[in-house]
């Protein structure tokens, strides 16, 4: 396969989706500490494929599957609420609910062929466009897509800002939006993450508990 990504995948819809609930207001802010200032503003892309026998088990077809990953990400956006936000500086977030950015996207090709390509920038094409391990500008500070492929699968993914969070917290992330689209009673409670790491590593030097002095 020689084509490029931007050949392969049309985009067919993108939305906004905003936290099912208002972030409050004494959370309008999330600090960020030293540790996750250095990782500057890197996209961190994640993705999980799904063949067209467990895609065909969901009754209501692909539009039921755009709208349960519609819903479930809302949910999943109030508990991870500075991911919803906008980035004021390189040591704060504005926790705002501007929201995430949804793609839906159709591949031209079957999943085992850019899964198997030995061309990276084929593989790319299941994230959003140009934010795989990038640098963020001023948009959302999460991106998912939701890719559909010519053999029935689908390929869900996301690009989320390191800064916000660590790899450990992007899988929790994907863990709770998969828990919260099962719409399971039992495994869909969302346990709400803290995001206090400011107090653990300070957002500044004269934040820490040891005023020594800086050794140039």
């Amino acid at each position: 396969m020689s084509c490029s990504s931007k050949l392969l995948a049309t985009v067919v819809s993108k939305k906004i989706i905003k936290p099912s609930s208002p972030t409050p207001s004494t959370h309008s802010l999330h600090k960020l500490s030293l540790v996750d200032q250095g990782f500057s503003n890197l996209f961190m892309p994640l993705a999980f494929f799904y063949p067209k026998k467990l895609v065909d088990t969901i009754s209501g077809g692909p539009k039921q599957i755009s709208e349960l990953l519609e819903n479930s990400l809302s949910k999943t956006l109030t508990c991870y609420y500075p991911w919803a936000g906008s980035s004021i500086d390189n040591a704060t977030i504005h926790c705002n609910d501007n929201g995430a950015e949804l793609l839906e996207v159709q591949i031209n090709s079957t999943m085992d062929n850019v899964v198997n390509n030995p061309d990276s920038s084929i593989k790319d094409s299941v994230f959003p466009q140009g934010l795989s391990w990038r640098d963020y500008a001023d948009g959302a500070l999460t991106v998912a897509q939701l890719s559909r492929f010519d053999c029935g699968g689908i390929a869900i993914s996301a690009c989320l800002s390191h800064q916000v969070g660590d790899a450990c917290s992007a899988l929790f992330f994907f863990k709770n939006w998969a828990a919260l689209t099962h719409q399971d009673p039992i495994n869909s409670q969302v346990l709400s993450p803290y995001f206090v790491r400011d107090s653990l590593t300070p957002s500044s030097l004269s934040d820490g508990p040891l005023d020594y002095p800086l050794i140039v």
